[in-house]
């Protein structure tokens, strides 16, 4: 659903895995306007992939661009906000009730259906908006700058079916051994700022990611310039920002070596793992 946000649903139960559908325009950006979540924007795109059994929406890390919507989310569908302390903190500044708050422990797996999802602590791409590790100390409320949704930790979730497994991992970092002995039969892979990184982070990024899990396919996510409105050819992330086709070049030839399949999502397109 762009940038890294997907649906998980094995035709009973549905996780979401981060929110933001809502764009905050690059020039609110850079003028540091309050932003807020746009309700038939979020509306039209639930309706439109059928998110109608959400069950828990887990958030990789608190920037606008992972968690903008997750109130307004929850409150819709009346899902459990698996998240960060800050993370809880814009859920509580959109009136999600405590009892749907829960706070992400890396040392224990969360069942939700038939579902089974393990929270593995991570690290934002270099260089994150606000500085490494800021957090929101208090209820965010809306509207608010892009600004004052600060990282809050960085995690990655392995969403375990009884026969198949996904990993997805939000931002192009990692913390070295957090993914020994983790495999995933298809790999949710952020890139965004890896078009930019240097050959010997790329290498290592992939290594720890492609090379140490070694799922069957490799799904590319958070390419999309995320200032857009999402539709249905996603536009490529700036090149102010990311040089994208480069990071898809560098992740093509390390799929191509490992022999692993490489998957490009587009809006609202889906993937069956078999």
């Amino acid at each position: 659903m762009g940038t890294t946000m997907m649906l998980v649903d094995d035709g009973t139960t549905q996780i979401l895995i981060d929110a933001f559908i809502t764009p905050a325009g690059l020039l609110d950006a850079a003028l540091g306007r309050p932003v807020s979540t746009d309700p038939d924007a979020v509306d039209t795109a639930l309706d439109k992939v059928g998110a109608d059994r959400v069950r828990a929406i887990f958030i990789s890390h608190s920037h606008h661009d992972h968690a903008l919507d997750v109130a307004y989310i929850a409150n819709r569908t009346g899902a459990t906000v698996h998240g960060s302390p800050s993370t809880l903190n814009i859920a509580r500044g959109g009136n999600v009730p405590e009892d749907r708050l829960a706070l992400l422990d890396p040392e224990k797996s969360v069942s939700v259906g038939s579902f089974t999802v393990r929270t593995i602590a991570s690290k934002h791409s270099p260089n994150p908006m606000g500085g490494e590790g800021a957090t929101i100390d208090k209820p965010l409320l809306q509207p608010a700058p892009i600004s004052a949704y600060k990282e809050g930790g960085t995690y990655d979730f392995l969403v375990a079916a009884p026969e198949k497994s996904m990993l997805f991992k939000g931002s192009a970092n990692w913390i070295p051994g957090a993914l020994g002995g983790v495999h995933a039969d298809a790999l949710f892979l952020g890139i965004g700022g890896l078009g930019r990184a240097e050959q010997g982070f790329s290498k290592d990024f992939l290594d720890a990611t492609i090379g140490t899990v070694q799922p069957a396919i490799v799904i590319p996510t958070h390419w999309n310039d995320f200032f857009c409105p999402i539709h249905e050819g996603l536009p490529l992330q700036r090149k102010l920002i990311d040089n994208t086709p480069a990071a898809f070049d560098t992740v093509l030839a390390r799929t191509k070596a490992d022999g692993v399949d490489i998957g490009l999502l587009e809006a609202f397109a889906s993937i069956t793992i078999h």
